[in-house]
């Protein structure tokens, strides 16, 4: 009989989810297969296929993943006390994936990729945008003072050019040294003007 490894976990699909996602964030859903991922988790191909029947569908529960644990996230944002901090908070969330590993959303990951187009795996970035949207349109609405929007501006609006911006400020990061810090520059660049416009 062959002794066990301690302090290993045992194989579940949450215990593979993570790494891969992790994975997905730095390769891409082209530059990986899932050999290269079973290799980066020390295991043979067929106990992969065992929790997943293809790398779309490993793709899908890891976005699924992704998108709720991101939701948990915003949540605890709302507890900010006022629009400014729950939007440098937000701004967080994407700096820390840069500063681990130049890591970058999933969503920006993915949507790029032009042979990603399982309807179920687009479905769920589709569902990631607009729970980012949904989000932001939420906190905007519910800003402090009686504060208005400039002119023609509809908080859904704002807050689509917002996701849209960070999910661009993190590719464009990429190509300086530090991509975390240069994120953090162009976010609270672009927060500056968002604060200020209602104001």
């Amino acid at each position: 009989m062959v002794p066990t490894k301690k302090n290993t976990p045992p194989l579940t699909r949450e215990t593979i989810l993570g790494p891969a996602t992790r994975l997905f964030q730095q390769r891409g859903f082209n530059g990986l297969g899932m050999r290269q991922i079973a290799e980066h988790l020390q295991i043979k191909a067929p106990s992969l296929y065992h929790h997943f029947a293809s790398k779309e569908d490993l793709t899908r529960h890891a976005l699924r993943q992704y998108r709720e644990e991101q939701a948990a996230r915003l949540l605890a944002i709302e507890d900010g006390e006022d629009l400014a901090e729950q939007l440098r908070m937000y701004a967080g969330l994407f700096a820390e994936m840069l500063h681990d590993g130049n890591r970058l959303c999933m969503y920006v990951t993915m949507v790029r990729e032009p042979s990603f187009q399982e309807q179920a795996c687009v479905d769920e970035l589709q569902l990631f945008a607009k729970q980012n949207i949904d989000w932001l349109e939420k906190i905007l609405h519910a800003r402090k003072g009686g504060s208005r929007l400039p002119a023609g501006v509809r908080e859904r609006e704002l807050a689509d050019i917002i996701f849209a911006s960070f999910e661009g400020f993190m590719t464009v990061s990429l190509a300086d040294k530090t991509p975390s810090a240069t994120f953090r520059k162009k976010a609270a660049n672009l927060l500056k003007i968002v604060i200020n416009s209602t104001r």
